[in-house]
Formats: structure tokens, sequence, C-alpha cells
């Protein structure tokens, strides 16, 4: 009985090892690679933590929009994209598009 167990036990083991790796293989072929980019933005309009949280919400919902991080203090905010989904000037108009007291603007190069 004991035998029998164990090479169960080893069956059920050999079989989820072999379906992990073959989801692996599946993943790795027809992905393709982002182009990551990073924009500097101005947003007007912030006044506490809870606005920053707010404007970063709005922005990582827009399409091609991988990351934000906003400063309220200063109004900076850093954001990361795939350039072959969107570009800053897009982020920016879809972004103004939305409701709220927020305006945001390419950020003018130092």
């Amino acid at each position: 009985m004991r035998k029998i167990l164990a090479l169960i036990a080893f069956a059920m083991t050999f079989t989820v090892g072999a379906g992990f790796a073959s989801q692996e293989k599946q993943a790795g072929p027809g992905t393709t690679k982002l182009q990551i980019a990073q924009c500097a933005l101005k947003v007007s309009g912030m006044t506490c933590g809870g606005c920053a949280d707010q404007v970063k919400d709005r922005l990582v919902k827009l399409e091609g929009v991988k990351s934000a991080a906003v400063d309220y203090k200063t109004g900076d905010v850093k954001v990361e994209y795939d350039t072959k989904k969107t570009t800053p000037e897009k982020i920016v108009a879809a972004f103004n598009e939305g409701k709220g007291s927020f305006q945001a603007k390419v950020a003018e190069k130092k």
C-alpha cells in the first residue's frame, strides 16, 4: 500500500512539474518586447497625498502607462510608458479629459 501511495505522489509531482514547464515555454515565443520610456509631467491642483494617489491611479489606468511617481508638493510626476502604445502628449490629453480638478502638461526641460 505504501508503494502505491509513493508511486501516486511521484506521478503527481512529475505531472505538476511538467505543467509548469509547458506554461513557461508557451509564454516565451509569442510575447512582444515592451519599449519603456520615461517622461516628466507637471500636474496642478494637488494639495495632499490623497491627491497624489488619485493622480497616480488615473495615470496608471491609461493605455500604455506602466507606472507613475507623483510628488504633490512640487507637482512633479514621472511616468513610465510603452512607446509602442502611447506618447507623453497622448498621456496628457487622456489625463486632462478625465474628471477632477487636476490638470497635466508635459514638463519643460531644464
